[in-house]
């Protein structure tokens, strides 16, 4: 399946899908996601050899797609091995990996990223309808710049959010020995004198390392009603974690934020775009909703079949502004789709991840033969 389009013809089709993905970001009554999808999809393995393959092995041809829901999900293990990217990279982001230097050389994801505008539109699109109140607001960061980390797409988007909406008095609070205590304690008492509410953008454990500091020191702020948490991420196999409810509990009782202003975030290094809770407005904590451009739908780890509502499956997420590598993702996340979003259950075992390996492996082409 060779591209048969000249250079001059994939330049005008990548401006075009950009520029229509861009207005459908922006605006969802400007196009129709179906559509969208699926040119996306067919100008991607144009551009992207290992999706053409994966095309070949299957007998697929791209054009004849009828569905966003027939286009092949690639799976994020995929991204640890192969280069997909349908033009040169303007960012390259890696997953955090493992902490031996060997294995994280090995085992990080990476999302060689040409087009890093359209997650600044998904940003613009999505993250002040779910985490903000105000058109500016005091933030803590408690997650590493990019200075420190450069390859971080969380510290892409926290930087991002910090420079576009936060106010003078925002600041990081996270240095090269991890979490500035001091920094974050100087914040939380101005905000507390000051009666103005904030917004505090972590990951989940550094939440929770500062709130143990806060619990082993005896000190509790009381957060000005209207300051909102954003927790994004979990542990990542480290030894000591809290529970959500303890989360939750020591948020209240260190901080003075409930949980009804608790907003989760879910992304991926292999996603351009972002799911929320609708907690801000009476949403469920725990319920997952992708923003208009995005679709999510849960599969058979092992068949890739599509399961039944109420049933446990492995996250495929389909994602407009993933245009510069691959639309349609497969995490090795379990989930459970509910009306309106989904609840995750946690990661699927090496042994769940059959049907995902295999994909892999139609990814990679048939073994070389000498």
């Amino acid at each position: 399946m060779e591209s048969i389009l000249s250079p001059g013809i994939e330049v005008k089709i990548r401006r075009m899908l950009k520029k229509r993905i861009s207005q459908f970001i922006a605006d969802a009554a400007s196009d129709d996601f179906e559509s969208l999808a699926l040119q996306a999809f067919e100008w991607q393995c144009q551009r992207i050899p290992a999706l053409r393959t994966l095309c070949e092995q299957r007998g697929l041809e791209p054009g004849e797609i009828q569905s966003w829901r027939e286009v092949p999900a690639v799976p994020a293990l995929a991204f640890r091995s192969l280069k997909l990217a349908a033009d040169p990279e303007v960012e390259i982001f890696r997953s955090s990996g493992t902490t031996s230097a060997t294995a994280a050389q090995q085992e990080r994801s990476t999302h060689y990223h040409p087009y890093p505008d359209l997650y600044r539109e998904a940003i613009e699109a999505s993250f002040p309808n779910y985490c903000l109140d105000s058109a500016s607001t005091s933030m803590l960061a408690l997650v590493p710049d990019r200075r420190q980390l450069p390859d971080s797409s969380l510290s892409f988007m926290v930087d991002y959010v910090v420079e576009r909406y936060g106010d003078p008095t925002s600041r990081y609070a996270f240095g090269t020995r991890g979490l500035d205590f001091s920094a974050a304690r100087s914040w939380a008492s101005a905000r507390q004198r000051s009666r103005q509410p904030g917004l505090i953008l972590a990951t989940t454990f550094a939440l929770a390392q500062w709130l143990e500091r806060l619990q082993r020191l005896g000190l509790r702020f009381r957060l000005p009603p209207g300051t909102t948490v954003f927790e994004t991420g979990g542990y990542k196999g480290k030894k000591r974690e809290l529970s959500p409810s303890e989360l939750l509990a020591a948020l209240d009782e260190h901080l003075g934020v409930g949980a009804q202003r608790v907003v989760r975030e879910y992304g991926m290094t292999e996603l351009t775009s972002q799911f929320y809770t609708e907690v801000l407005h009476g949403g469920d904590a725990d319920l997952f909703v992708a923003p208009h451009w995005m679709r999510a739908r849960l599969l058979d780890p092992e068949t890739l079949d599509e399961v039944p509502a109420g049933q446990t499956g492995l996250l495929a997420i389909f994602d407009l502004a993933n245009l510069g590598s691959a639309v349609h993702l497969l995490s090795e996340d379990l989930a459970v789709a509910e009306e309106g979003g989904f609840r995750l259950v946690g990661r699927a075992s090496q042994a769940q991840l059959r049907g995902c390996s295999l994909t892999a492996e139609e990814l990679a082409g048939p073994p070389q033969t000498e």
